[in-house]
Order: C-alpha cells, then structure tokens, then sequence
C-alpha cells in the first residue's frame, strides 16, 4: 500500500514540471565580465525575471540592503515621486496640482498597508564615491504580464532622493530612467518595465527588464544593464529572452496562478 501510495504521489508531481531557467541571448556586451556575469544569473533563476531579480554572490553579484521606506513620514517626497513618475515634473502645475489634498490621502493610505510599496538604500548610484538614497517601488503586478491594458500595467521604477528626504535629486534620477519611449511618452513612466540595482567587483550597476511595445522589437523581452558614471550613464549589455513566457489575467502565471492585485504607480491607485 505504501509503494503504490508513494507511485502515485511521484507520478502526480510528474505532471507538474518544475520552473525552468530561461533562456537569453546576449546582443550587447559578450566578453564583458559583468555582462556574462548576469546572463549566468538570468540563466540561473527559477522565477521570471519580469516579477523580481536574485543576485547571486557566487557570481559576484550583490543586491543593495533594501529597507521598507517612511511613507507616512515623507509625504511630500512621496507625492513629488508620483507626480515625477506621472507627469514627468515633479512640480507640475497640470490637474494633479489640484488634487493635492486627495493625492496625499491617497499615499498616507498606501502607506498604512502591511506589505511595504516602497523600499530604500543608501547607493553609490553614479560611482563616485558618495552613497545617495534610492528609493525603489514595488507593483503588486510584476507577475501579471498581460502585455495590454494600460490599468494592469505593472511598473517597479528606482527614483534618486535627495539627500534629506525631502524630494527627489532631478540629476540623478534623470541618470537612471532609461524609459525606451521617451520622445513619446513622459521620462518617468516605467510601464512594463522593472528596475534592479547591483554591484559587481566595486562598482555599481542598475538593471531594467523591459515588456515596453518601443516600435523597436529587438528592445522588448529585453534585460539591459546600465552603469552611470558622474554625469553620463552608458548600456554596457542587453540580454534579449528567446522563448518568452507571457501570461494573461486570470490564467495561470508561468511559474504559479497570479492573485488578482491592483495597479500601482498608475494614476496613484492605492
């Protein structure tokens, strides 16, 4: 009885295969350390790289000490980041001025939920020998990859703060946004698009998985890995997936059935 309980439960797991590596091509960087360095990582993960990136110190790789972040103590820094993200001006005098009141309300809320949004490190972000605060936003919906409706759109975008919380550094940010379609849309707007920060052998690196419809089909399905140096930030690689593995709302997810959640940073939705 208990062999062929124990047939039948490996026969069950036999139908469920386990989460498969991806596979990627690296166009830019062969030969470059840091390059081939992350296309290992990418080749090693178990979940999507869309969602969340491991880095892992076997290959040298190491993710920065990502703390949750005060939101209900930097209200205004929060709101600043929103609207940079939404408009593209932190200080703009468009619609979103006038709803100053809501909008604060709205991040208090957010920032009153158990599973923190929004996280922080201090980072060397432009290598030149000072750490900046870099906050860094989660979306609930990096798993749900529906590639359509612009209100499902996931988004995970790294802002540079300044250096007493109090708003955004516009210099720095501007370094890090790497937003394919800026003639078209805002710089700040990360639709589909995922940030990671990294070091390798002493110097800092920041990532972007990009989903983005650019025009430019080589860029979509894409890892990029960018270093910023003083005031100039360079594409040292670019790691395009062969086989992409997309999924829809209310179908299973690649790796596991994705819970519905609501769309965040679009238009401010709690």
């Amino acid at each position: 009885m208990k062999k062929s309980l124990l047939l039948l439960l490996l026969l069950w797991a036999a139908m469920f295969p386990l989460a498969q590596a991806g596979d990627y091509q690296l166009i830019i960087g062969e030969q470059v350390d840091v390059c081939e360095a992350c296309k290992r990582n990418l080749e090693g993960m178990t979940v999507h790289p869309a969602c969340e990136r491991d880095y892992s110190d076997q290959l040298g790789l190491e993710a920065p000490e990502w703390k949750p972040f005060d939101v209900g103590g930097h209200i205004g820094a929060m709101e600043r980041v929103l609207r940079y993200l939404a408009t593209g001006d932190e200080f703009t005098d468009d619609r979103y001025k006038s709803d100053d009141d809501r909008d604060a309300d709205l991040v208090r809320r957010i920032g009153m939920k158990e599973e923190p949004w929004a996280y922080w490190a201090q980072v060397d972000i432009n290598n030149d020998g000072k750490a900046e605060p870099v906050l860094k936003l989660h979306s609930a919906l990096c798993k749900l990859r529906n590639g359509g409706s612009i209100g499902q759109a996931y988004s995970a975008p790294i802002v540079v703060l300044n250096e007493d919380l109090s708003g955004i550094d516009r210099a720095l940010t501007d370094l890090v946004v790497q937003n394919p379609r800026k003639e078209e849309t805002v710089a700040g707007t990360t639709n589909y698009q995922l940030y990671g920060v990294f070091s390798f052998k002493g110097e800092m690196y920041f990532d972007r998985w990009n989903d983005t419809d650019s025009g430019d089909e080589s860029e979509r399905f894409t890892l990029s890995i960018y270093e910023a140096k003083g005031n100039t930030t360079r594409t040292l690689c670019q790691m395009k997936e062969l086989q992409v593995r997309r999924w829809s709302p209310g179908k299973p997810c690649a790796f596991r059935h994705c819970p519905p959640a609501k769309p965040f940073p679009v238009r401010l939705t709690p």
